[in-house]
């Protein structure tokens, strides 16, 4: 799947507008699917986790429950066999959710596991301690913009299953105080995360 970061950066303070009126609206008590969303502008999704350990590596967030059918204010064209589309659907008393791993999508970040095929020990362990300074840098994104009462959740846009079973690749935005943070951008800038478009990597982690 091919993401232009690029065109994303010049469309993210459009999109920053968009989310702070959709959101804002939201936690007032008004559902997004009672708003209409510009032309241009994907439909959003909540999700949440349960604990900053669901951060598996610096674009990788595991078990996370996107509200994806909310029943106070059901998606418009939306029906509750279309929900088959999305991995591990869970009927919960506010709505019909999806449980699944979100692969942040448009950008790659070093392995915690890396691949040790042609590899030097020392190459090896530098993937492994750039992971780790990329996975504290998401948790304390994520940890930065959490709810007042505690709930690690933020904004999806443009879902689509993954190659790999059972994973949703999707964009991931913070939002909190009427601040939108593109977590990809984030990562990109923080030198945590270079641009991937699904397809072979190449980048070195292990360089020096």
């Amino acid at each position: 799947m091919k993401r232009d970061r690029t065109l994303l950066s010049h469309t993210a303070s459009f999109r920053r507008v968009v989310l702070t009126l959709l959101l804002c609206l939201s936690l007032a008590g008004c559902g997004t699917s009672d708003v209409l969303i510009p032309d241009g502008s994907a439909p959003i999704y909540y999700g949440t986790i349960d604990n900053i350990d669901n951060v598996y590596d610096g674009d990788t967030i595991r078990d996370v429950a996107i509200l994806i059918y909310p029943f106070y204010s059901p998606t418009p064209g939306m029906s509750e066999a279309q929900l088959i589309l999305w991995p591990g659907i869970e009927r919960r008393t506010d709505g019909i959710y999806s449980i699944t791993d979100i692969r942040i999508a448009g950008i790659d970040t070093p392995e915690k596991r890396p691949i040790r095929e042609n590899r030097t020990e020392a190459s090896i362990q530098r993937e492994k301690e750039r992971a780790e300074v990329a996975i504290d840098f998401l948790k304390q994104l994520l940890i930065d913009n959490r709810k007042d009462d505690g709930t690690l959740g933020f904004v999806i846009q443009n879902p689509e299953l993954d190659k790999y079973a059972g994973r949703t690749v999707a964009d991931v935005i913070c939002f909190k105080d009427g601040v939108s943070t593109d977590v990809a951008e984030a990562l990109l800038e923080a030198g945590h995360a270079v641009v991937y478009d699904g397809g072979t990597k190449t980048h070195d982690w292990g360089a020096e």
